[in-house]
C-alpha cells in the first residue's frame, strides 16, 4: 500500500466521514472535532527536509535561498524549526515552532528579537507569517465545517475559521482532503471580507521510503499575497 508523505505545515489528519458532495448545515460541533483532530497530530519520528524558498515580490524582482526544515516529536506536542539565510554574507535566520494539542503554537527565533508582540510577522522575508507556518487558525474558538467540496482536484472538507482577536486575519477557509486526511489549501481575509493571503500544495512525486516502501511525497507549497502581489514558494528537495 502506498502513503502519502507531507511536510511540517500540511502533515495534519482527521477522522470524520460523510457521504460525498453533501452540503452540510454549519455545524460548530464538526468544526470543533476536526480541529482537535487536526491538533492533535504529531509526528511520530524526527525528520529533517531541505528545500529552496523562491520569492517573486510587487516589481516582479524574483530572489530564492535554501532552507532547511526540522520536524522532531517531544512531549505532549512536537516542533519545527525553519533555518535560512536570506542574504549571502548574512546570518542565519531559524524560527522554531513547538506545537501542542491544547494551546496556541509558541515561537522562538535566532538572532531573538525579545519578546514578540505578535506573530504577525514575516519569516526570513518571505509571505509566511509565524502565525501561517503555526496554523494559529485551528486554535481559534469558532470553528465550523460547512460543506465538501472539491479542490485541487481533490473532495474536501471546507472549514470557516473565526478570529475573536484584531491582529492579523479576521477568517479563514481551509479545505482537508477527505481521502488523504490532509490541510490542502487555505484562504485567509481580513475584516472586510478581502482575500488577503492564499496558501496550498502543489504536485506529489512517487519515491521509495526510508522501510522500502513506495510512497507519495510533496514537491512544493505556495504562499501568494494578495494584498502585496508577492508570491513564495517553497521547493523541497526530495529523492530522486
Amino acid at each position: 500500500m502506498k502513503r502519502i508523505v507531507l511536510p511540517a505545515l500540511f502533515m495534519l489528519t482527521c477522522t470524520i466521514a460523510s457521504a460525498e458532495g453533501e452540503t452540510l448545515p454549519v455545524q460548530r460541533e464538526r468544526g470543533d472535532a476536526l480541529v482537535m483532530h487536526l491538533r492533535a497530530q504529531a509526528p511520530a519520528e524526527a525528520l529533517t527536509n531541505t528545500g529552496i524558498l523562491r520569492i517573486r515580490d510587487a516589481n516582479g524582482r524574483r530572489r530564492q535561498w535554501p532552507v532547511t526544515i526540522a520536524t522532531w516529536p517531544e512531549d505532549g506536542g512536537w516542533k519545527v524549526r525553519y533555518e535560512a539565510r536570506p542574504e549571502t554574507n548574512g546570518p542565519v535566520e531559524a524560527l522554531t515552532v513547538t506545537f501542542a494539542t491544547n494551546r496556541p503554537p509558541t515561537y522562538r527565533t535566532l538572532p531573538a528579537i525579545g519578546s514578540a508582540p505578535t506573530s504577525v510577522r514575516p519569516f526570513a522575508g518571505t509571505d509566511f507569517w509565524w502565525c501561517d507556518l503555526g496554523l494559529e487558525f485551528l486554535h481559534w474558538p469558532d470553528q465550523r465545517v460547512v460543506k465538501q467540496e472539491m479542490s485541487n482536484g481533490r473532495l474536501c472538507w471546507a472549514l470557516d475559521s473565526y478570529n475573536p482577536g484584531t491582529n492579523g486575519y479576521a477568517s479563514v477557509r481551509s479545505w482537508v482532503d477527505a481521502e488523504f486526511n490532509a490541510l490542502l489549501r487555505a484562504e485567509a481575509y481580513d475584516a472586510q471580507r478581502r482575500k488577503v493571503k492564499e496558501f496550498s500544495t502543489g504536485s506529489f512525486r512517487e519515491v521509495k521510503g526510508a522501510d522500502g516502501r513506495d510512497v507519495w511525497m510533496l514537491k512544493d507549497i505556495r504562499m501568494r499575497d494578495d494584498l502585496k502581489d508577492s508570491r513564495t514558494e517553497l521547493l523541497y528537495d526530495l529523492p530522486k
